[in-house]
């Protein structure tokens, strides 16, 4: 019987060929056109990175056209390989493994080239951490921002060798990019390297590392300055009329950039903090849209649609903080309240999403407040409950009902959000409390807590009964009403009004 010839035999063939003729060029091309002359492995790979724990891992490169590429991991004992494409381009995907924090090593190889190694690879959880100047902002000072809360002491404490970070550069494509434009590099978390490091992102990898003792790396890819539209890719725009009416012009140029080059990697989740942008969009039905199609367009194009993602509301804020005297802004100003409601009715149409509260650590004469740690931390929180299945609370009091009676109405939490309802400090408790009369003219009411529950009774000249109540719904209310847990309560309204 004759031996049938494997297809890889006159590919095999060629390339020893090439090997002795000096003058056979096999020549391939990058997305962009430049020739692939050498072995190269995308740059997402460094020594001292985190890779996915318990899901295959993608690891990938370029080569000239038809290399046979060798990849071997330290912690399998299976050699995996690859033969690179029409246009340069080689992948494999390693075998889940579990966590581990012992040093390992990927090794690829292919003949001729120079072996790339690469070493201190952790397997851990990967998150990605986007969105923008507030996710930006640095543990350290860094103009504009002025640095975390004891930002001198945090630094010095950021001893975490588990913790890996990685911060993708700015770059706004016209259209998807297969591979970073710019040099990215992975970095062990130390008081030499936090400084630079996104406060939020850290704060929220330090809760992870601590409570679940595995490796945790952070991908930043954050821009300040930068609108929700420019990092959904323009497939989920498109498909949403509603949303595309919006946004589709000048969009995804941020994906495209910096999102789009990770798609191959295996994640944990996403964290994202943005919105300062959007908070004045003529339609905020179609920013909660445009969200929520981000979500699902990400989770579509790392081909995970169960991902993960946290997010946070917007904190307290006055634009005109300066302008009013005394200064501190329009005390009724409510602008800011609507658009917050527009993030927080993302939750019911996504599975798997979580939202971080922030109305007792922002400061309203900046949209950059300094208390960076809390929002990292309740980032953390979220993951642990609902991602990693830990006992640990995670939402502050969140609005159920109210009940009403002639000059008083009652607040009633969802069960299990308010226990232990209290104020900060055990403080006196911020009036952030609205009431409305059959006129559906709103006054500040007078509130105290009542076990786990808020009754507020209405001012004098309301004409009774009061029918709606609102909390914390301006701009730039501080609040201190939280649950035994220290978590905030949640603004909200019991009206659909648009007054």
């Amino acid at each position: 019987m004759p031996v049938k010839k494997h297809w890889l035999y006159p590919v095999l063939a060629l390339l020893l060929f090439a090997g002795c003729r000096k003058d056979l060029k096999v020549v391939s091309f990058t997305d962009k056109g430049a020739p692939v002359t050498a072995l190269s492995v995308s740059s997402l790979f460094q020594n001292n990175m985190v890779v996915q724990r318990d899901k295959p891992v993608n690891i990938w490169g370029q080569a000239p056209v038809h290399t046979p590429v060798t990849v071997n991991v330290s912690w399998s004992s299976a050699s995996l390989l690859a033969i690179t494409d029409a246009s340069g381009n080689w992948k494999v995907s390693v075998p889940p493994a579990a966590a581990n924090s012992s040093p390992q090593a990927i090794t690829v190889k292919a003949p001729g080239y120079t072996t790339v190694t690469f070493s201190d690879v952790l397997i851990g959880d990967v998150w990605i951490c986007s969105g923008q100047s507030n996710m930006v902002m640095p543990v350290d000072t860094m103009a504009p921002f002025k640095g975390v809360l004891n930002y001198v002491a945090e630094i010095a404490a950021a001893n975490y060798p588990l913790i890996r970070v990685l911060t993708v550069q700015e770059d706004i494509e016209a259209s998807p990019i297969a591979n970073l434009k710019r040099a990215v590099s992975w970095n062990v978390c130390s008081p030499a390297t936090v400084g630079s490091t996104s406060a939020v992102a850290y704060y929220f990898a330090r809760k992870l590392n601590t409570t679940l003792n595995v490796p945790i790396g952070i991908i930043v890819s954050a821009v300040n300055g930068s609108y929700c539209q420019d990092w959904a890719n323009v497939e989920a725009i498109e498909n949403n009329p509603n949303v595309a009416n919006n946004y589709l012009a000048g969009s995804s140029g941020l994906y495209n950039g910096m999102i789009n080059p990770l798609i191959n990697l295996s994640i944990k989740g996403f964290t994202w903090y943005q919105g300062e942008n959007n908070q004045v969009d003529p339609s905020l039905s179609a920013f909660t849209l445009l969200n929520a199609d981000l979500v699902k367009g990400w989770r579509s194009k790392f081909n995970q649609p169960d991902l993960p993602f946290y997010y946070v509301q917007l904190t307290p804020f006055a634009a005109d903080y300066s302008s009013t005297m005394p200064p501190g802004g329009n005390p009724i100003s409510d602008y800011l309240a609507y658009f917050r409601e527009a993030q927080a009715n993302m939750r019911p149409l996504l599975a798997n999403t979580g939202m971080v509260v922030t109305m007792d650590v922002g400061d309203p004469a900046n949209h950059h407040p300094a208390d960076k740690k809390p929002v990292g931390e309740r980032l953390g929180l979220l993951a642990l409950n609902y991602t990693y299945s830990q006992n640990v609370p995670c939402v502050g009091p969140q609005y159920a009902s109210l009940t009403a009676s002639q000059s008083t109405v009652t607040i009633n939490f969802v069960p299990g959000t308010a226990e232990g309802l209290s104020t900060g400090n055990n403080a006196p408790l911020k009036q952030c409390f609205f009431v409305a009369g059959t006129d559906q003219v709103f006054r500040e009411g007078q509130a105290v807590i009542s076990g786990n529950t808020i009754v507020i009774t209405a001012p004098e000249g309301t004409p009774l009964p009061v029918i709606a109540a609102r909390y914390a719904f301006t701009n730039a209310p501080v609040t201190n009403l939280q649950n035994a847990a220290g978590l905030p309560a949640e603004p909200f309204r019991t009206d659909n009004w648009h007054n």
